[in-house]
């Protein structure tokens, strides 16, 4: 069965890198998420449990969403979404100018030039695989819905596509946006 995955929404972090930092949403990134919840149920759509990020920004909307909609939240801290390090914070005009040429490294090849104190690419996506693996054994026969972040949705969706993890920031997902990834 497939797996669904809802982007938070717009942050009041704006256009910052915020990775692990805990920011909220702004009235529009909960409006963003709920338009996707509303038309996926206008089109039939029904989930069994909603797992979410333990970040604010994924965990207060799901919160509210499972309360709603009457489900189960489980919440999983291999959800979170990739650690951006020494970046966290700041916009990409600033990480240009602070560490020059680093994040044009970083979209070229993300495995090999991980923001300093940042996440190691590969570790993330192995902690991001081992939570779909167990959510699969756990509930192989159940719909779920995915509560987390551009970078675990960037990810999923280029291992689905069987395209290599340096391939998962040309996938574009947009605040809000709800996608069906196959288990």
């Amino acid at each position: 069965m497939p797996i669904d995955l809802l982007r938070h929404g717009k942050t009041t972090a704006g256009s910052a890198y915020i990775g692990s930092t805990d920011v909220a949403l702004t009235e529009t990134g909960v409006e963003q998420m709920q338009y996707s919840v509303d038309q996926a149920l206008a089109n039939g759509q029904r989930w069994d449990l909603i797992v979410s990020s333990p970040l604010m920004r994924c965990a207060n909307f799901a919160q509210t969403l499972a309360t709603e909609l009457g489900l189960d939240l489980q919440v999983e801290r291999y959800l979170a979404e990739y650690h951006f390090g020494d970046w966290e914070g700041q916009t990409a005009l600033q990480v240009m100018d602070k560490y020059p040429g680093k994040l044009e490294a970083f979209w070229q090849d993300p495995v090999n030039n991980v923001p300093r104190n940042g996440e190691d690419l590969i570790a993330f996506s192995l902690r991001v695989d081992q939570l779909i693996d167990t959510l699969n054994n756990q509930y192989a026969d159940k719909q779920l819905l995915l509560i987390c972040h551009g970078g675990v949705m960037r990810y999923l969706l280029s291992k689905a596509d069987q395209q290599p993890i340096n391939a998962m920031l040309n996938y574009p997902v947009e605040h809000g946006q709800l996608v069906r990834l196959s288990k």
